[in-house]
């Protein structure tokens, strides 16, 4: 995923940032409001919360707007130029989760949550990176995973159910291969107890709600453009000029018709 990596850096951060707000108010919808899904007592104060591949703390912000009792917020990404300037009472720091995390922070957490990041575990894949995170819970704490599934998708029009293959094809191009759909197993094989599932279709487009229409197009086709340069670069039963329609059939889609993906929150508890 470096091609990706270097694309958003290119065309700047602010333009990311913005995306990732527009994708976040998109799923708090989709979600009923309930960002932590995994099932901790909020009402209890004191709990440490990570985000790992956190950007500006956007979900941070989200979860914490949301609680009346006070909670400890961190927040991790391997791009620490995407903290904000403004910590407000946020604790952020510089890391991958492929490495080792440091040891203040092994066993401290209540949660940790990972969205949308875990392609970026190539070309190792998520499962080292998923029993690195255990290593950061408490006895009783969860690991929380949210990530679009992208082999099994909802029924789209034709540029969204090419979206989801092209999306298939890259992720078993580049190692991770069908990640959403097997986190729940993977947290199982990390040690976990009490793991479960939870899938959540989210409506784009003209099929959202008339205040997610801009949002919910700008959230998913913001990364499809440096998406599609990681697919060049992989196995594809795409040819290069299918590739590079993409991005403008998908927008074109989604203001006209609609469409809809599937979010897939796997969690498990530390023994």
């Amino acid at each position: 995923m470096d091609n990706f990596m270097n694309m958003t850096k290119d065309l700047g951060h602010k333009p990311e940032l913005q995306r990732l707000v527009s994708l976040d108010a998109t799923y708090d919808d989709a979600l009923g409001g309930k960002l932590v899904v995994a099932p901790i007592n909020m009402n209890e104060p004191g709990k440490r919360i990570l985000d790992s591949g956190t950007a500006d703390g956007t979900w941070l912000r989200g979860v914490r707007s949301k609680q009346s009792a006070q909670h400890h917020y961190f927040g991790s990404d391997v791009e620490g130029e995407l903290f904000p300037e403004d910590t407000d009472g946020i604790t952020y720091f510089a890391h991958s989760f492929k490495d080792p995390w440091p040891e203040q922070y092994l066993g401290t957490f209540d949660l940790v949550h990972v969205r949308g990041s875990l392609a970026g575990s190539a070309p190792e894949g998520p499962a080292p990176v998923i029993k690195n995170l255990t290593t950061l819970v408490k006895p009783g704490g969860w690991v929380q995973l949210m990530e679009m599934n992208g082999s099994s998708p909802p029924k789209n029009g034709p540029a969204m159910t090419d979206f989801a293959k092209m999306a298939s094809e890259l992720f078993a191009g580049i190692g991770v291969g069908d990640f959403a759909n097997n986190n729940k197993h993977m947290l199982e094989a990390a040690g976990l107890k009490n793991v479960q599932e939870k899938r959540v279709i989210v409506n784009l487009g003209k099929k959202a709600k008339p205040e997610f229409f801009d949002k919910s197009i700008h959230g998913v086709t913001g990364p499809l453009v440096p998406l599609t340069s990681v697919a060049k670069a992989v196995p594809s039963s795409f040819t290069v000029e299918q590739i590079d329609s993409l991005p403008a059939r998908v927008k074109a889609e989604l203001e006209n018709e609609g469409g809809q993906v599937e979010m897939i929150i796997a969690f498990g508890q530390k023994a």
